[in-house]
């Protein structure tokens, strides 16, 4: 008689709501009482164990920016996010406008904590506190830390996102540089008092000839430095992160000299799919080295009401940086391939698209397919989440377009952007989640069409009554390890079968008991189909651990003596 019978999907067992989470990114979505934030431009301050996180507060309705003041969170693990408030407000400052809480940076220097802050065209100051909360005050007064009149740089609001950077030389001498700029990026140093530039050129006034125009080698003709500058170190090497062209791509550039000349590593984050604009901080925290960026993938979002997002990011031993995309797991989310049960080797993907060149052809569309005809494996990547419309069931989210989710829009699917926020919106974003049509898998019922399920019809995801069970059914699996492994102990044995999702052409599969030592071990080789047959008989009953790629699973075998 059969014992035990498991079905192992790598964590993405084929069970109702068993792959729903609460997706990471963006990080933050609401402020203290529960209230939809939007905001952008995001600066972090690592101080001790605690990482803040400012952002500008988005308060726009149309397509400009409304900027009223600074939100601050704070987190110990990078995933929970406690609102702390505003520390610092645009009109705090007696000059520019109200509206214009533009990018900014805080730092903690002999226990005081600086907020390095801009508005616009106007220029930039810099807010005092006791606290990384705040509140801060105008250090200044009102007047300024860098006028516009000091530089003339390509555009007249070049003097717009302030970045800092501590440290001290090999001879124990210690540096403050304050980095900056639109079209041309700026370096200048600050005083001992952190509200000042240097007398760099000592002629006793503080003005543009205390400051330097930063060089970037090797950026390709048709790129070039934008704004949002940010700086970086590993090792010896300075990293100048920065947002490049418009719309707005991630780039870095290196130099073993904090002035420069820096040389141009590449792109690292392709345009985004909901935001024009894009912003980077890249920071260190418990050993991993994170960036984070923004979006505007919440609903009604839009580049000028943004949310932020993280990721890790990984520096090569080389130095490099590789491109990655947006991601709407974040740390700690999952990502899952769904295939119909119909046809088990297809997945379903949305058509690829890249950032519109034009604000006005936002937010795009693009049809879900089953069978492959894209090149980007991200286009596969999906994420289940609380339904839009209603949290008891499910949305159906894109990884790598995070924000765009699987629509019912007049009874045709969609990948569509919640870009107005309105109720039938979020509805017909929302399915109910079922038991397989067929007994097995999944089925998902529209909210919006009571009766409809999502089913492949000819490749292509539609809405059907369901008649045809295995197109309406759908297998959910973990993108992380897709292997879809039976596991049948009896008094005949252990046994491995099943379809390894992989693309090696062996696998290794060990057995350990309760000692953990190794009882079995077989290198299995695979072939076209990737199936797996393994069978192991022990020679007692116990407890046995069964590792198979970087899958393990314990089960009991009561055969034998």
């Amino acid at each position: 008689m059969k014992k035990v019978l498991a079905v192992i999907m790598a964590a993405a067992v084929m069970l109702v709501g068993s792959v729903t989470a609460l997706a990471n990114n963006p990080i933050v979505k609401t402020d203290g009482d529960g209230n939809r934030v939007y905001g952008g431009d995001p600066a972090i301050l690592v101080d001790g164990d605690t990482v803040y996180l400012f952002i500008g507060h988005d308060t726009a309705t149309g397509s400009s920016y409304n900027m009223p003041d600074w939100l601050c969170y704070s987190s110990t693990d990078l995933l929970e996010w406690t609102y702390e408030g505003v520390p610092l407000s645009a009109g705090d400052f007696s000059w520019g406008s109200s509206t214009q809480a533009w990018a900014s940076q805080v730092v903690k220097y002999n226990d005081k904590y600086y907020f390095y802050m801009c508005k616009s065209a106007t220029g930039m100051s810099v807010g005092v506190s006791d606290s990384p909360t705040g509140p801060y005050t105008d250090a200044l007064n009102g007047k300024k830390l860098v006028d516009p009149s000091w530089t003339n740089g390509a555009v007249s609001w070049d003097d717009i996102d302030p970045t800092v950077w501590i440290e001290e030389d090999e001879d124990g001498v210690e540096h403050r540089y304050l980095c900056w700029g639109n079209s041309n990026c700026y370096m200048a140093e600050l005083d001992e008092t952190m509200i000042s530039l240097e007398d760099a050129n000592g002629d006793g006034t503080i003005d543009g000839g205390d400051i330097t125009e930063i060089e970037i080698n090797g950026i390709p003709e048709d790129s070039q430095y934008t704004e949002a500058p940010w700086l970086y170190k590993r090792g010896d090497t300075y990293y100048l992160f920065f947002a490049s062209n418009w719309q707005e791509e991630l780039s870095y550039a290196t130099s073993d000299n904090i002035w420069g000349p820096y040389e141009y590593g590449g792109v690292i984050m392709p345009p985004g799919s909901s935001s024009n604009t894009n912003h980077p901080a890249v920071f260190d925290f418990k050993g991993k080295t994170y960036i984070v960026y923004h979006t505007g993938a919440l609903e009604n979002g839009s580049g000028y009401r943004r949310s932020v997002c993280i990721d890790e990011l990984i520096i090569n031993e080389d130095g490099t940086i590789d491109m990655f995309e947006e991601s709407s797991v974040g740390l700690d989310g999952e990502a899952v391939y769904i295939s119909p049960l119909s046809d088990t080797s297809e997945k379903l993907y949305h058509a690829h698209f890249e950032n519109l060149p034009e604000e006005t052809m936002y937010p795009t569309a693009a049809v879900v397919y089953s069978d492959k005809m894209t090149v980007n494996e991200s286009d596969f990547l999906w994420e289940i989440v609380p339904g839009r419309g209603n949290e008891d069931y499910v949305s159906i989210q894109s990884v790598n377009k995070m924000g765009y989710f699987i629509t019912n829009e007049n009874s045709y699917i969609k990948l569509l952007h919640d870009n107005d926020g309105l109720t039938e919106t979020a509805e017909s974003m929302t399915f109910i989640e079922h038991e397989g049509l067929a007994g097995v898998g999944v089925s998902y019922e529209s909210m919006t069409e009571p009766g409809q399920y999502l089913t492949v019809v000819d490749g292509m995801l539609c809405l059907t009554n369901g008649s045809d069970k295995d197109a309406a059914t759908f297998i959910v699996k973990s993108a992380d390890n897709p292997d879809e492994i039976d596991i049948e102990c009896d008094e005949n044995g252990i046994t491995l079968s099943g379809t390894y999702a992989g693309e090696r052409d062996a696998v290794l599969i060990y057995i350990k008991d309760e000692s953990g030592s190794v009882v079995d071990m077989e290198l299995l080789m695979l072939y076209d189909e990737h199936e797996i047959n393994y069978t192991y008989v022990p020679e007692k009953s116990g407890r046995y651990t069964v590792y198979f790629g970087t899958y393990e699973k314990t089960i009991d075998y009561e055969g034998g003596e």
